[in-house]
């Protein structure tokens, strides 16, 4: 199912709310609204799954500027992350080890 990504959602914003905006469109196959883990909290943006390519298309295009609980909303096709290469979470370059001083002011490995 073709996602589709929706941004500038007001707090208030619920996945319920978006279901029913974007069924004026077409099916909806779900709609989702990420949260903040901590603090349970809208991050202000959310996706939905349309059912049909044509539905999600025509989506993006027509509420894209479209006004939701006083903010204007920012609609676009879904696109996963592209991968950054070799980099791999958490990978660093090691550093090689400062010499620190001694306290009669010669330096040490």
């Amino acid at each position: 199912m073709p996602r589709v990504y929706v941004g500038n959602l007001a707090e208030s914003v619920t996945r319920d709310d978006l279901r029913a905006l974007f069924s004026k469109i077409g099916k909806v196959g779900g709609a989702l609204v990420i949260t903040d883990k901590v603090t349970g909290r809208s991050r202000g943006f959310g996706f939905v799954e349309m059912i049909e390519v044509d539905d999600a298309i025509n989506a993006a295009v027509y509420f894209s500027g479209t006004e939701l609980e006083g903010r204007k909303l920012q609609v676009d096709q879904y696109r996963p992350q592209e991968s950054s290469g070799n980099k791999f979470r958490g990978e660093r370059k090691r550093r090689a080890p400062m010499k620190r001083s001694t306290s009669n002011g010669t330096a040490s490995a």
